[in-house]
């Protein structure tokens, strides 16, 4: 890991007890929570940035909806064999 930037931020009230609060339930220090709490922030952001192929989404719920009816078929003939 590349070393840490010293920087300086203002946290409005609330946001400092909440990153304070955590801080002692995880028994972590406040700078680990809040480098915890801005990185999944900002994995989730460029998440939410990236492109989404429709054709393979598309594919993908067809191949979904193909397993779970080959399941229901399945499930009919074990009950049937069962019965």
């Amino acid at each position: 890991m590349s070393k840490a930037a010293h920087i300086s931020v203002t946290l409005d009230p609330q946001v400092a007890a909440w990153a304070q609060a955590a801080a002692e339930r995880q028994d972590r220090s406040l700078s680990e929570v809040v480098n915890a709490a801005l990185r999944t922030a900002l994995v989730q952001d460029s998440l939410s940035e990236l492109s989404v192929d429709e054709e393979a989404e598309q594919v993908a719920a067809r191949v979904d909806v193909d397993i779970a009816e080959q399941a229901a078929v399945d499930a009919r003939r074990r009950s049937r064999g069962a019965a």
